[in-house]
């Protein structure tokens, strides 16, 4: 086993676990976190946080072994959340150091930086490939990836800018600075996971585009159950159609073009 497979592997084993946590106990994480009793409108993005993690996760195992052009996106993916994240640990350090519990916010500086760090090396030793031959034939394909990746950053953006805004009138507490934090960081993920959808029309294995479509509709999914479920919680509205509206049209969409995907290689090995 190679260095980057390797490396892929235990990566995605620890986005599998670390997710599954996230997503499942979320309130364990943020009472641990912020040293304080957390409300649902915590755990709704605490769960969807742990849903990206664990989605990326079916890449870093999937790309074990395929080309360097498509491994390079398990690293991109990576290293834009934690050049992000780690801006937003300054910035707690700065404006409002008891935030967060001392030693976790050390121990998200130095994730932060090691990640950063491993995954920089990698693309270095691969000499920073990112793709190929565009495949112009696939134009509905083509399109739907190019708009995944416009709706991963512009989602991504608003929730890195204006989370507060975004929550305020869909929940029932007064929103501080710790839910501001989870917004960025699951804004910081969408705004990464662009990278996926543009250099995925680029690759030169259909495989390894299967992955892509895949890992965006466990994401979907993962963030729409979280939706469904906070709905459970009294600490939200009934104004949080809107989200959930966005993110079902998102994974119909997902699995729409994976179905397609699937019958048109079924039709394809029939030919042959």
């Amino acid at each position: 086993m190679g260095l980057v497979s390797l490396a892929l592997t235990f990566d995605g084993i620890f986005a599998a676990i670390s997710g599954l946590a996230l997503y499942f106990a979320p309130g364990l994480f943020g009472n641990f976190c912020f040293q304080k009793e957390t409300d649902g409108v915590h755990w709704h993005l605490i769960r969807c946080i742990g849903g990206q993690i664990f989605a990326s996760c079916l890449v870093s195992f999937k790309f074990r072994g395929s080309s360097q052009t498509s491994q390079s996106v398990c690293h991109f993916i990576r290293l834009i959340p934690s050049i992000l994240i780690l801006m937003l640990v300054f910035q707690i350090q700065s404006q409002t150091p008891s935030l967060v519990e001392t030693n976790t916010l050390k121990f998200f500086k130095y994730l932060m930086i090691f990640t950063i760090t491993l995954h920089a090396s990698l693309l270095s030793i691969a000499g920073w490939q990112t793709g190929t031959k565009l495949v112009a034939g696939n134009k509905f394909g083509n399109f739907l990836y190019q708009l995944d990746a416009l709706a991963s950053i512009c989602i991504g953006a608003c929730w890195m800018t204006f989370p507060k805004w975004l929550l305020h009138r869909q929940v029932l507490v007064e929103l501080d600075e710790s839910h501001e934090f989870l917004g960025r960081v699951m804004g910081a993920n969408f705004i990464a996971s662009y990278i996926v959808s543009t250099h995925a029309l680029h690759w030169e294995s259909q495989q390894d585009r299967y992955a892509a479509v895949d890992g965006r509709v466990i994401c979907c999914i993962s963030i729409l159950g979280a939706q469904i479920w906070s709905q459970t919680y009294e600490h939200w509205s009934g104004n949080h159609w809107v989200g959930i509206s966005l993110f079902s049209t998102w994974t119909v969409i997902s699995l729409i073009y994976r179905s397609c995907l699937t019958f048109s290689r079924k039709g394809s090995v029939k030919k042959e």
